[in-house]
């Protein structure tokens, strides 16, 4: 998977090269999609997502649109398309109980959210389970309970995206213009 976020995508100017955050984005699209795609010998597959507009989670919308790309190329998708989801918090002290912490799980989050928030959590996957999670904290650490609310959070946002994504399109296209192969065993005797 390429993975591109140039900077006009969010009103900036600056070098098209790839960076860390191309890369990682990449690894992560590929990651979510790797386990819906069927492996075979007689193929290869190649996804390129370009971001051209930003206020969310672009690596979440890549799985999304890889997914989207590979059924309309034809390709069966494994348990189905692959959906990502990021989820955000808020964290404050508790002024009614000293020592204790309020937070507050968002779903879907913006990308003022992802910046003033303190964590970012996306998750990918499909009917069938999660294929990919990378958490991002500004936190020293995280309670268990509240990784537990945020991929309870996620299951259902994940539904609703692979729904709205199935009205586009709900499977492998028949009729999608991909190359055509055949085998034919050649004699080699020289009679």
């Amino acid at each position: 998977v390429t993975y591109e976020f140039p900077p006009y995508s969010v009103n900036e100017t600056g070098k098209l090269t790839p960076g860390r955050r191309e890369l990682g984005h990449g690894a992560l699209t590929e990651r979510g999609i790797r386990h819906a795609v069927e492996m075979r010998r007689d193929r290869s597959l190649r996804v390129h997502t370009t971001t051209t507009g930003s206020n969310g989670s672009s690596s979440m919308a890549s799985i999304c649109a890889a997914s989207m790309a590979l059924l309309h190329a034809g390709v069966d998708l494994v348990g189905g398309p692959v959906a990502g989801v990021s989820i955000g918090l808020f964290s404050r002290p508790d002024p009614d109980n000293p020592g204790e912490t309020m937070y507050l799980v968002l779903t879907d989050i913006l990308g003022l959210e992802d910046y003033l928030g303190d964590m970012d959590f996306k998750i990918a996957g499909n009917h069938h389970g999660i294929t990919a999670i990378q958490l991002d904290t500004k936190l020293p650490g995280l309670p268990l309970g509240v990784l537990f609310e945020a991929l309870d959070a996620s299951e259902p946002a994940l539904s609703e995206i692979l729904d709205v994504m199935s009205t586009a399109i709900s499977g492998p296209r028949a009729d999608a213009n991909v190359p055509v192969y055949y085998e034919e065993e050649i004699d080699r005797a020289l009679d």
